[in-house]
């Protein structure tokens, strides 16, 4: 008896084999974001490139003023390519500054500004014959730097 009933029982099959296609929600979402990533990868790295070589060409146009320069005349040219800069960017209200009112719009929005370092561009720009140390100068030159970089100029 037991022998029929086992005869009589529909025996397990082996389940078919696994599908590759349509692949799972998670293998989707995976190829998504290669996609994704393959095109904005260069985008971005050509981004990063140019403001590189902006920042470069900027750091070396400070560098490109003259040390020989009187002092107003090296401030002027500090002065002009501050001014040249922030109208590349779009900005014009502050190339129309100066004095006090320029030396606030450097220190305004700028973390821990050194206001002292920065002053020669206000009140020495103007003087008939402004007399810098060459501390002074790199005081001055390392805060533009600072300040161009944290602006993004």
């Amino acid at each position: 008896m037991n022998e029929t009933l086992y005869q009589s029982l529909i025996h397990p099959m082996a389940p078919e084999p696994i599908s590759w296609w349509p692949p799972a929600p998670g293998w989707w979402a995976l190829l998504t974001l290669l996609v994704t990533v393959s095109f904005l990868l260069p985008w971005a790295v050509m981004r990063l490139k140019k403001f590189n070589i902006k920042r470069r060409g900027t750091n070396q146009a400070l560098k490109d003023i003259s040390a020989d320069l009187s002092d107003q005349q090296w401030l002027s040219e500090i002065n002009s390519l501050l001014k040249r800069l922030l109208l590349r960017r779009g900005e014009v209200a502050p190339t129309r500054l100066f004095g006090e009112q320029w030396l606030n719009y450097l220190c305004q929005g700028y973390p821990r500004p050194q206001r002292s370092h920065l002053a020669p561009l206000a009140a020495d720009l103007y003087r008939q014959a402004p007399n810098l140390s060459d501390d002074q100068r790199r005081a001055l030159l390392r805060e533009l730097r600072r300040w161009l970089s944290y602006n993004h100029v």
